[in-house]
């Protein structure tokens, strides 16, 4: 399964509160085809979400740390629009865009480490033809603009890492607990597919659907997860 079909760290929690929704819904008709769901299974599976819960509970990102990858994808996505109008001056002077192409690339994608090693070359380039691309319309105080953004880039990443750090220990610490929950998801998911293929219902037992209804931002039941954290 490829990693944007599969369940990030931070994604266990609330894909089992979607799942949950639609099980307790369905429960007494799964368990005429499936007898485990009994009404002690849900009570388990439950136990289950309170007990990552509380592990989840125990990550206190300091509120510069929540803001990390917000203000880098931000600041990511302002730098590609001006690399936007720098192709522009590249072409009219002549001077190869490959390089302002990967960076855009790069900012895209969010790697943001090949972005920045990327804007250092740039950077190199403008020094040494400045006044060129400044006929052509280029802003004269561009070059330090870019200068400041490439180290704020480099800076909010570290600070991220940082995070993504921290959820990767977590989830070490304590991926006996959190295998245990996707374990629910996963035989609940197989199981809802089987017995409602064909019908609206299956989409809310395929792994891909609930994958999609989290990362649009959409609730996922009554619940919300106690602690949100940055994407791994």
């Amino acid at each position: 399964m490829s990693k944007g079909k599969q369940f990030l760290k931070e994604e266990y929690l609330p894909g089992a509160l979607f799942i949950k929704t639609s099980f307790k819904r369905d429960r007494e008709e799964l368990v005429t085809r499936f007898s485990e769901y009994t009404p002690e299974y849900l009570a388990g599976f439950e136990t289950q979400i309170s007990s990552v819960k509380q592990i989840q509970q125990s990550l206190v990102l300091t509120e510069v740390q929540k803001q990390a990858t917000v203000n880098l994808y931000m600041r990511a996505n302002s730098v590609n629009v001006e690399f936007n109008f720098l192709v522009r001056y590249f072409k009219k002077c002549d001077f190869d865009t490959k390089i302002l192409s990967q960076v855009k690339r790069n900012l895209t994608a969010h790697n943001i480490e090949g972005a920045v090693d990327k804007i250092s070359a740039v950077i190199q380039f403008i020094e040494a033809n400045k006044d060129a691309l400044v006929v052509k319309g280029m802003a004269p105080d561009f070059l330090t603009t870019l200068v400041a953004d490439r180290d704020y880039l480099e800076a909010q990443n570290m600070l991220q890492n940082e995070v993504k750090n921290q959820v990767g220990a977590l989830y070490t610490a304590n991926k006996v607990e959190y295998d245990k929950l996707y374990g629910y998801i996963a035989s609940i998911a197989n199981d809802g597919k089987v017995m409602y293929k064909g019908t609206p219902k299956a989409k809310e037992y395929t792994i891909m659907n609930i994958i999609e209804r989290m990362r649009s931002g959409n609730s996922g039941g009554n619940e919300t997860p106690a602690a949100t954290t940055p994407t791994v």
